[in-house]
């Protein structure tokens, strides 16, 4: 069930991931202007190992540790066993501060809020994301070159982990906009289908079904690959955010779920504005307009949900994160996803 009440995004755009840009003033700006309503917490540009959305995920996990030589996260399994039980106690207590992050990401929200306040801005939403806790699992290794994921007592403490993060988040954010929105990305949820994987469908999904009870009512899942879609959409989730290329058919495939999930007023971020720089260079706004508008026309005759609905359920995105453009193709592609919401909203008669 949303926890949105009567807010509807209506096509309104939305960042996926980050941005390029180092200077956290030029990404403020850049949000506040092609983002005005919906604006993002971004994730910093990767100037090192230690900017990545995984190691931003990692901190404050015991044990963990930058490989600059082999460019790897790695984590000190001796520390990791003597001081795990501290996110456990943290958890417990409610004290968000062992997931407290620092560096860049702070600076990027910091440029962010002071915007709002000296233009009197207060938008609609306001969203931040963090990397899960199935994919940060598969991503981190001990001192053996072991994914965590293969012990459950590890995946209990990311678990632990990343509900405290997205609390300490939602914390930093707070007052800003009419409706606040946490975001997982699971960008390796495709790997539990892979026999080499040490966690299967069901063990993920137990994980997201966890965190997602311990989360903000207003929380949803960025996902990317092949998923089981019946099991994902039956999770505890406002918002679910997929590649429309990708995902749309296998949606469709499952329109009895899709179904429910949208009666429960849940809401979809389609991806559409694509971030490879080949496509970006060769699609216009009219193009993905009519691309989303076709694929909303298919979703409600599979599903029997009113065409109208689904529109009002719908925010429109990104394939992927702007992270890994140049500043000027980054640029580019919130112009485009800013154009073709524009569109896609003068369309069915919304207006900005």
């Amino acid at each position: 069930m949303s926890g949105f009440g009567s807010f509807r995004p209506a096509c309104q755009p939305l960042l996926r991931g980050g941005l390029p840009h180092t200077n956290p003033a030029t990404a403020a700006r850049l949000i506040y202007q092609y983002l005005p309503q919906t604006p993002a917490w971004p994730l910093p540009a990767q100037r090192t190992l230690a900017e990545t959305p995984f190691a931003l995920a990692a901190q404050g996990l015991p044990g963990f540790q930058i490989d600059l030589e082999r460019d790897r996260l790695t984590v000190e399994r001796a520390t990791l066993e003597r001081d795990a039980a501290r996110v456990g106690l943290a958890y417990l207590r409610g004290d968000t501060q062992i997931a407290a992050l620092t560096g860049p990401v702070v600076s990027a929200l910091t440029e962010l809020l002071r915007r709002f306040n000296t233009e009197e801005h207060h938008p609609m939403l306001l969203k931040h994301e963090t990397i899960g806790p199935v994919s940060l699992s598969l991503a981190l290794t001990d001192d053996h070159d072991r994914p965590l994921a293969y012990e459950a007592e590890w995946r209990e403490v990311l678990l632990d982990l990343c509900s405290l993060r997205v609390a300490w988040q939602h914390q930093q954010v707070q007052g800003y906009a009419t409706h606040r929105l946490a975001m997982i990305d699971e960008p390796f949820l495709d790997a539990l289908a892979t026999p080499i994987c040490p966690l299967t469908w069901d063990d993920g999904l137990e994980l997201l079904t966890r965190l997602f009870e311990t989360l903000p009512e207003q929380c949803g899942l960025f996902l990317s690959g092949t998923v089981q879609w019946e099991s994902i959409l039956k999770l505890p989730v406002s918002v679910i955010g997929f590649h429309l290329t990708e995902h749309l058919q296998p949606l469709l495939a499952v329109a009895a779920s899709l179904r429910e999930f949208l009666a429960a007023d849940g809401c979809l971020v389609w991806g559409v504005t694509p971030v490879e720089t080949h496509l970006l260079a060769q699609t216009t706004a009219a193009d993905l307009r009519n691309e989303v508008l076709a694929a909303m026309q298919q979703m409600a005759i599979a599903t029997g949900v009113e065409l109208a609905v689904i529109q009002q359920q719908s925010f429109i995105s990104f394939t992927g994160s702007l992270i890994y453009l140049n500043p000027t193709q980054a640029e580019q592609a919130l112009q485009l996803c800013a154009e073709t919401a524009q569109s896609v909203r003068q369309i069915i008669g919304l207006s900005d």
